[in-house]
C-alpha cells in the first residue's frame, strides 16, 4: 500500500494530472488520459510505455508515440496530444 504522502504527490507522467489508487493500481484522474500504472512491491511503475492506456471513446489500448508526446487509438483514431 502506498502512503498518503506519496499519493499526494504522484501525477501521471504523460499528462501531469493527479494519479489515485484504483484497486491495486494507480490511475490518472484526467478523463481524456486514463492511463493506469501497476504497483510492484509498493513501488509504482510510472512508465508510459508499460501503462495501460485505454481509449476514452472505445476502450481499446492506445499507442504511445513518444516522439510526438501523443496517445493514439488505432481502433477509433482518437488522439491525446500534449
Amino acid at each position: 500500500m502506498l502512503s498518503k504522502e506519496m499519493l499526494d504527490i504522484l501525477v501521471c507522467p504523460f499528462c501531469k494530472t493527479a494519479a489515485r489508487m484504483a484497486g491495486e493500481k494507480l490511475a490518472c484522474t484526467n478523463p481524456q488520459c486514463l492511463c493506469e500504472y501497476r504497483i510492484e512491491g509498493d513501488i509504482p511503475i510510472m512508465l508510459i510505455d508499460e501503462a495501460k492506456r485505454p481509449c476514452p471513446q472505445c476502450g481499446s489500448q492506445r499507442d504511445y508515440i513518444n516522439e510526438e508526446d501523443t496517445l493514439h487509438c488505432p481502433k477509433c483514431g482518437t488522439e491525446l496530444k500534449l
